[in-house]
């Protein structure tokens, strides 16, 4: 299907959904397939002022993921300053569906709102027929990654669709201490957790746990994750070295306190912060969002800090534990996997 080129960004803003989904050969799938009076009907508006965004979200998400609350999401907004897009359609002065996208300057196409870091993305409309009129009209390049599987057969028509990296979550509902956890594992990884947690116990750790907004304490994680992984080489650099990243995640911390909780875990090892986690914690659901640690002075304080989370999770009460996209080689021996997948045109 040829569609209508709504480029460049910031250029188009409304008009009749059929004007760009006029009646000819390319678009017959939609004639004959139910969507003629909807076409007719209903007219586009791209929003990107974000009090208009933010009113938008707020009526369509489904809020059952970090990656669905408002707060969280504006914090990468804040931190990278991409122009929202929300291409929204609408019938009368009701809307019916919306894309959340932004215009990422740097890899020059459209992606989620909030840069390409997203996860958990849903497709928000209230109508099936509604996601193959959006894909259509939906500015291009377009990468829109992390999406559930509910409507892949529908939007793989209008561009290509790819596996993306899997999510890596436990369901700790039904657990209710951490050997229950534990006893959940192989027993080579059972092994390699139990043995970690001894030794760095013998060394005198101390840890602590800290809840709220504490900007002193992501400025620590910041400042030893960047330290992590500063090996001389530019490709292991780590993601907070960036300023808007850095940004970003102090936005987190700041955003927290409404529907989300902000947590952060420190282990000290002869007066050396060893290790430092930050977690977010929604609906039961317990994020490792990032951290930073000492892995090279002390051998086994990654999966030391994991056992802390796992225990402080399930002491909590929480439902799941999230460890996000990204294997990095060991999270599927800890986590299952959840696939998601990648939408490109």
């Amino acid at each position: 299907m040829k569609k209508v080129n709504l480029e460049p960004p910031g250029a188009f803003n409304e008009s009749a959904l059929s004007y760009l989904i006029p009646r000819n050969k390319s678009t017959n799938y939609f004639y004959k397939n139910g969507h003629a009076a909807l076409i007719d009907r209903l007219r586009l508006k791209v929003h990107s002022d974000i009090q208009e965004c933010e009113i938008l979200w707020k009526k369509f998400s489904p809020n059952e993921s970090i990656f669905d609350d408002w707060d969280f999401r504006l914090a990468w907004h804040e931190g990278y300053k991409y122009t929202p897009y929300f291409y929204t359609l609408y019938n009368g002065g009701e809307s019916v569906g919306f894309l959340p996208l932004c215009y990422n300057k740097e890899n020059k196409r459209y992606e989620w709102w909030g840069t390409n870091w997203m996860e958990d993305c849903d497709i928000y409309v209230k109508d099936k027929r509604i996601v193959d009129l959006l894909f259509f009209i939906a500015p291009s390049p377009l990468h829109l990654n992390a999406i559930k599987g509910k409507y892949l057969s529908q939007i793989s028509r209008f561009g290509k669709v790819k596996e993306d990296d899997k999510k890596n979550e436990k369901d700790i509902s039904k657990l209710s201490s951490i050997d229950e956890i534990m006893d959940s594992y192989k027993k080579k990884y059972r092994h390699n957790l139990k043995h970690s947690c001894s030794y760095i116990k013998s060394l005198g750790s101390n840890v602590v746990f800290t809840s709220g907004n504490d900007g002193d304490l992501i400025e620590k994680l910041i400042t030893l994750n960047i330290k992590q992984f500063d090996t001389g080489n530019p490709e292991d650099e780590s993601d907070l070295a960036l300023p808007e990243r850095a940004n970003t995640y102090r936005n987190m911390v700041k955003n927290s306190g409404k529907l989300y909780e902000a947590k952060f875990i420190q282990v000290f090892i002869q007066d050396t912060l060893a290790a430092i986690d930050f977690i977010l914690v929604y609906k039961n659901n317990y994020y490792t969002i990032k951290g930073g640690n000492e892995l090279k002075k002390f051998d086994g304080i990654g999966n030391y800090i994991l056992y802390l989370e796992f225990d402080d999770a399930v002491k909590n009460n929480m439902s799941k534990v999230n460890s996000l996209q990204v294997d990095y080689g060991w999270k599927h021996r800890y986590f299952d996997q959840v696939p998601l997948y990648v939408f490109e045109k």
